[in-house]
């Protein structure tokens, strides 16, 4: 849903393959060296920011990854800038971020949230739609910019023109999965949302994500080789 507007020689076009279902989603979350910044909310780190954007460092997964674009879409919305330093992936970043050399960074709460409950960084707020039911306390980026929402999801495609009894088969069967406990029990465990449904719903969602994701890439003038 990304790549097809961030590669501009991708060599094939990923919104040909069929969606089946989109199985769960973990919010993004902001999250602070609470050493470096002593905000404690959204509100409190924009105006902080805007008094300190040359000297603000945000880490992200790696150029071009949702952290990446969920930092530029925080930029955007509220108007601020930070210093993109681009890591190879969630652990070196993070890494970075307890030690100090940066200051913040959105990642994916499933990966984060340890080193928050250890008292090693401090979660600001998460980028689902709502407040998270595990997490009641913590407010959303939606609350401080409304419309923010960035959160990485698991889906399954199939490959284009496939049959759509085949396709109407998977869906149906990974519904099912998702309803056991023991999947709920484990995704609960990774700090994911169910999402499941019908093939429909999966194909309105992975449009969304297309058009919201594109006017990132394009606002911000991303474009990687």
């Amino acid at each position: 849903m990304i790549n097809h507007n961030l590669y501009p020689r991708l060599g094939f076009d990923p919104t040909k393959f069929e969606p089946v279902i989109v199985m769960a989603h973990v919010p993004n979350a902001l999250i602070v060296n609470p050493d470096n910044i002593k905000a404690s909310s959204v509100p409190e780190l924009i105006e902080y920011l805007k008094g300190n954007s040359d000297r603000t460092i945000c880490a992200t997964q790696g150029n071009g990854t949702t952290s990446h674009l969920t930092s530029e879409l925080f930029q955007l919305m509220a108007k601020v800038k930070l210093r993109h330093i681009p890591y190879r992936g969630s652990a070196p970043a993070l890494q970075g971020l307890v030690a100090g050399d940066v200051d913040v960074m959105f990642d994916n709460l499933g990966v984060s949230l340890a080193l928050v409950q250890a008292g090693k960084l401090k979660l600001l707020a998460v980028a689902s739609s709502d407040r998270l039911p595990a997490l009641p306390d913590v407010p959303t980026m939606a609350e401080t910019l409304p419309g923010f929402q960035a959160v990485a999801w698991y889906g399954i495609v199939a490959p284009p023109k496939t049959p759509k009894n085949i396709v109407d088969k998977i869906n149906a069967d990974v519904n099912e999965a998702l309803r056991q406990p023991a999947v709920q029990d484990q995704l609960k465990k990774l700090s994911a949302g169910i999402f499941g449904g019908p093939v429909d719903k999966a194909s309105a969602y992975m449009r969304e994500e297309i058009d919201r994701w594109a006017a990132v890439i394009k606002s911000a003038n991303i474009e990687l080789q």
